[in-house]
This record gives structure tokens, C-alpha cells and sequence, in this order.
């Protein structure tokens, strides 16, 4: 969903397991979508128009507009989380370079090992580039 600008947006990402329903829909999603019309405007033009479902699957909110970012994942139709992102494991020393590296500061390190507020992260990796004893990994 597009904002002013990069910062004011927020996505929403879906994926999974979908199924052809048919084009007897459309009718139905250009009465809710009516700017629709001037992409397709005519029978020939909707010809190449059919009608999917995603039935099981997997997604992601992501609000950048927000500081720090807010995401949050999901799943649907008997789909298992996936867990996804940058994690510490317990080879954690305590350096606390990573949270020196987090763009977002969403390391809390007031534990050992410390742990990524995961709602926060962009997973970009800087904490998986410099921390020095290996102990993030990525999932």
C-alpha cells in the first residue's frame, strides 16, 4: 500500500499454494476495484483475466512508516510458520557490536545472549556480518 513516499508505506506479502477459480469472479472484483476498468476496458481485453485463490500460504505485514519498522508475519489454510530472520545463538559473548550495526537498535542486550526483537528487524544481517564469534545465524 503505497505512501507518500518510501517511508510512509506499508506492504503486505503473500505466498503459497493457489488454485484457478475462473473468470466468474471478475465481475465481482471490478465492481470493488473500479480502476480496473480502464486497464481492461473491453470483452477482448478481460479475455486474458481468469481468477486465482491462495488457499494455504504464507505472509508478511511490513510497515516502514513507523521507527522502529513493525512487521509481523502469518499464515493460513493449515500452512506452518516459518520461523525467518536473524537469530543469536548461545556462542553469544556479550560484545554487543551487533546492536552497534542494527539500523534499527532492535537488539535488546541487556541478556546473553542477546535477542533480536524480531517485530523490528529489517534483516539486513549487519549484526550476522560483524559479530565476531559467529553466534548469529540466519533462518
Amino acid at each position: 500500500m503505497k505512501g507518500k513516499d518510501t517511508l510512509s508505506c506499508v506492504a503486505v506479502s503473500v505466498q503459497g499454494k493457489a488454485k484457478e477459480i475462473g473468470a466468474d469472479m471478475l465481475p465481482d472484483l471490478f465492481r470493488k476495484n473500479p480502476y480496473m476498468e480502464k486497464i481492461y476496458p473491453d470483452v477482448r481485453s478481460r479475455s486474458a483475466l481468469t481468477v486465482f485463490k491462495i488457499y494455504e500460504g504464507t505472509g508478511e505485514w511490513f510497515d516502514l512508516s513507523k521507527l522502529p519498522i513493525e512487521r509481523a508475519s502469518f499464515f493460513f489454510g493449515g500452512a506452518q510458520a516459518k520461523e525467518t530472520g536473524y537469530f543469536v545463538t548461545d556462542k553469544c559473548i556479550g560484545c554487543k557490536l551487533c546492536y552497534s550495526k542494527c539500523p534499527q537498535k532492535c537488539i535488546d542486550i541487556s541478556k546473553k545472549p542477546v535477542v533480536i526483537r524480531q517485530e523490528h528487524c529489517l534483516h539486513c544481517g549487519n549484526c550476522y556480518e560483524i559479530c565476531p564469534a559467529r553466534a548469529i545465524e540466519r533462518r
